[in-house]
């Protein structure tokens, strides 16, 4: 009897946590209608700026299948209104074959709907 109570208790909890764990998962990834949208706060995060800065780096490179960029937070993201500034690095191969450090800096607005669009690229 002691032994079925313990079964029970145990799985109790496994239930209330997935239950939890779902919970906040939609929460969390809920879809909203846009003018829910913006009352929150709608704004790229340093990270997912500097992940879009990659991805157009990434296109004018040689050979971008060779690319190795810094984690996400060491680049360097300066946010001006609507307009961001991502400076960082990448090496990659060169049309010769030789890996090589480029730095980059590249500026990037975040439109109305959310989108985000290239507005300069300097890679050096």
């Amino acid at each position: 009897m002691k032994k079925a109570l313990i079964l029970f208790g145990i799985i109790g909890i496994l239930v209330a946590g997935v239950l939890l764990y779902n919970n906040y998962i939609e929460n969390k990834y809920s879809t909203t209608n846009s003018s829910q949208k913006k009352e929150k706060n709608n704004y790229f995060s340093n990270e997912q700026a500097t992940y879009a800065a990659q991805q157009f780096v990434e296109k004018q490179l040689k050979s971008p299948s060779t690319a190795k960029f810094p984690s996400l937070n060491k680049a360097n993201v300066e946010k001006l209104n609507n307009i961001y500034t991502i400076s960082s690095y990448v090496d990659s191969q060169n049309s010769f074959g030789a890996i090589i450090r480029s730095n980059y800096v590249v500026k990037l607005k975040e439109k109305e709907n959310g989108n985000i669009s290239l507005i300069d690229l300097k890679i050096n």
